[in-house]
């Protein structure tokens, strides 16, 4: 596997993966592609600000108890056994300013910071960092330090997706809409990243189920696809109706043009690592 900053890229299975948008703090900070739109329905998903021994990141994730927000693995440790630290969490519309940002003094620092409550990194204990398209176990959790209503009231949690769901309805759910949320990076008509500093949404179609993962296909040229997820989208999710199917894993195209890919939340092995902590 190889690995670099806003990206960081593995070579699966003869396929690139790229991890589907830790963004480094210190780059542009940018969101969801193909069409996306200011998203100011899912108030439950939020950004979440922290830092690993590599540095400063930014990610996506969603409320699914007053106090859990469900993200990736690789949004909360490089391993599950190497949690990230100073984890911030807001569910403002609009990208609140870092708090962690290096230089700024304390007083601005805490200015920034009532914009978020704080909370605690869980990964999954079985995320090693790798991506496998069969056993990637990519989830974690966020606990928060306050219930969110005590800063967004009348936040209310996501459900997720009854275990099994996706497994006995695939042919069904080819023709279903999904819509995917975060505060990742768009895409331009020249390839370039365009800074987008607010949640945003779009919908796409369902590619495959496979047992850890689910694709969607983008392709602004095919009209069984659409938007998708980019760098800073990563631990946001994917939602059928109003229950969560999974949250943002990887891209395997630099330009965000090709497959997301999402941790699946409907299994069973999923379901047990995230009951502890509801």
């Amino acid at each position: 596997m190889r690995r670099i900053r806003v990206g960081r890229l593995a070579t699966v299975c003869g396929g690139l993966l790229l991890l589907a948008g830790v963004l480094s703090a210190t780059q542009p900070a940018t969101a969801i592609t193909g069409g996306g739109q200011r998203d100011e329905v899912h108030t439950n998903v939020g950004v979440i600000r922290f830092t690993t021994q590599d540095g400063r990141f930014r990610c996506s994730g969603t409320l699914i108890a007053p106090t859990v927000v469900l993200t990736a693995g690789h949004c909360t440790g490089d391993t599950g056994a190497s949690p990230a630290t100073n984890v911030y969490v807001s569910f403002n519309t609009d990208l609140p300013l870092d708090p962690l940002a290096p230089g700024i003094p304390p007083a601005e620092s805490a200015a920034r910071a009532a914009s978020y409550i704080t909370g605690t990194a869980h990964p999954d204990p079985a995320w090693d960092g790798a991506l496998s398209i069969s056993k990637q176990h990519d989830q974690g959790v966020v606990v928060l330090d306050a219930p969110a209503t005590t800063k967004w009231p009348g936040i209310t949690p996501a459900p997720l997706l009854p275990v099994g769901t996706l497994d006995a309805n695939q042919g069904a759910l080819k023709n279903e809409t999904f819509t995917l949320v975060g505060y990742g990076v768009d895409i331009g008509e020249k390839k370039q990243q365009i800074v987008v500093t607010e949640r945003r949404f779009t919908t796409s179609y369902l590619k495959n189920v496979q047992s850890e993962v689910v694709t969607f296909q983008i392709n602004d040229r095919d009209s069984k696809a659409g938007g998708g997820s980019c760098f800073g989208d990563s631990g946001g999710p994917v939602f059928l109706g109003r229950y969560v199917a999974g949250d943002s894993s990887f891209v395997n195209s630099l330009t965000c043009n090709a497959t997301s890919g999402y941790q699946r939340v409907d299994t069973a092995y999923s379901r047990a690592f995230l009951e502890q902590f509801l």
